[in-house]
């Protein structure tokens, strides 16, 4: 005779929703890595020991809230982007941009324990059905369909960011309503419209040399150690090792780990195309495609990883948040300088740096978590996306592209 289950008790579910309320919570104040039941148990307003009864340790929570709730909201925002890119309409866009601007605290922990999840083997093992039946569906789907993929999967890695960024980037009246123009138009492009192309060498991020200097050594050890660790797990200990130095040495120059992370992301995130310089060839034709493969490279998977990391700390460190903005902000000194441009052209400029960047850095973070981006015919987003800036976000660029092409001549940039 099977023995039936015994029902749980009203208050048993009750502490496990207030339980998984509180996980949440903890995964967005301190980060998935500083996560701990006491904490935990504490925020839900239970005692350590009804905390521990419950679960053994805090991977076994976050495999619970992963299984209970966060896979859900990844489902359900997915969903939603790949709908918009198979069925383009003003109504399927809309609803992209709505889910951003109510996005809830569970779809913010969703995406930050999505990312972290590769460095936990418990949580991977529950993480990864999710990589392999939704953001690796493009491997198996036909010819015919994989531009759909191509642009719900670009259109998702830019819904993270745009959600994930919220607390840092501030987001600005006209920001979403412009990039969802642009959404709508590069979706409803024609895929027999657009060209695969041909990508020869992928030699748009620079990568640190380790050299011979000791702050080029920390830099490129700092960058590995962080990229293959975690933030919280690369120690100046083992960043010493790496460089071949004391932790002394590095005390000298680098007050704080934080110092030398910010450092190391200085150097990492100067990459050619966010140099107004470079920025000015940006919309060329091929060109955001070329960044994209690039973000996607299977040669840059430990910078990748480093961005991510550094990203990820940066929620909780006011001082990396102001580091990383500033790199990320560094095109748009030039703006201000520009003569007979309209305050409505200057912050579409403004907002096509972001969206540009945001579209880029989407890439690199998906492909920490998986290799089919390598395989992705970019150009299938990056060509209509291209067309949409120059048709709906910034029909005059040659004549502003021309002020800045002076301006940086005449600066030495």
């Amino acid at each position: 005779m099977t023995r039936s289950q015994r029902a749980r008790s009203a208050r048993a579910i009750a502490n496990d929703e207030a339980i998984l309320e509180a996980a949440i919570a903890e995964v967005l104040r301190v980060g998935v890595d500083h996560v701990s039941l006491r904490d935990v148990g504490h925020h839900a307003g239970l005692s350590h020991g009804a905390t521990y009864a419950r679960y053994e340790d805090v991977d076994e929570l976050l495999v619970d809230l992963w299984n209970s709730i966060l896979r859900h909201r990844a489902i359900a925002m997915f969903d939603v982007c790949m709908h918009a890119a198979q069925e383009p309409t003003i109504t399927s866009i809309s609803a992209i941009f709505d889910y951003i601007k109510q996005s809830s605290p569970a779809d913010n922990a969703f995406i930050q324990v999505l990312f972290t999840a590769r460095r936990i083997p418990t949580l991977h093992e529950e993480v990864e059905p999710f990589i392999h039946d939704y953001l690796e569906m493009g491997l198996r789907v036909s010819s015919d369909e994989s531009a759909s993929f191509v642009r719900g999967i670009m259109v998702f890695s830019m819904m993270l960011l745009q959600i994930f960024t919220r607390t840092v980037f501030e987001t600005e009246d006209g920001y979403l309503d412009l990039l969802q123009d642009l959404m709508l138009e590069t979706l409803q492009t024609d895929p027999r419209d657009i060209s695969e192309l041909e990508i020869t060498k992928s030699d748009d991020w620079i990568s640190i040399d380790e050299g011979d200097d000791l702050k080029q050594q920390l830099a490129f050890a700092t960058v590995n150690v962080v990229g293959k660790s975690g933030y919280m797990r690369a120690t100046i200990s083992r960043i010493a090792r790496r460089a071949n130095c004391s932790p002394g040495a590095i005390y000298k120059l680098y007050p704080s780990k934080e110092d030398l992370v910010i450092a190391a992301s200085n150097d990492l995130l100067r990459v050619r195309w966010m140099k107004a310089t470079n920025f000015i060839n940006v919309l060329e034709e091929g060109s955001i495609t070329r960044l994209l493969y690039s973000s996607a490279s299977a040669e840059n998977v430990v910078h990748q990883n480093f961005i991510l990391e550094a990203s990820l700390a940066a929620i909780h460190s006011e001082r990396l948040q102001q580091a990383l903005v500033s790199e990320f902000s560094e095109i748009e000194s030039v703006i201000p300088l520009l003569q007979n441009v309209t305050d409505d052209e200057i912050s579409r400029l403004r907002f096509l740096v972001r969206s540009v960047i945001f579209t880029t850095v989407g890439v690199a973070f998906i492909s920490t978590i998986t290799d089919s981006m390598q395989s992705t015919d970019f150009n299938q987003f990056a060509e209509p996306f291209r067309r949409a800036i120059l048709k709906e976000g910034m029909p005059r660029w040659g004549g502003v592209r021309q002020q800045i092409r002076n301006l940086t001549a005449s600066s030495g940039d």
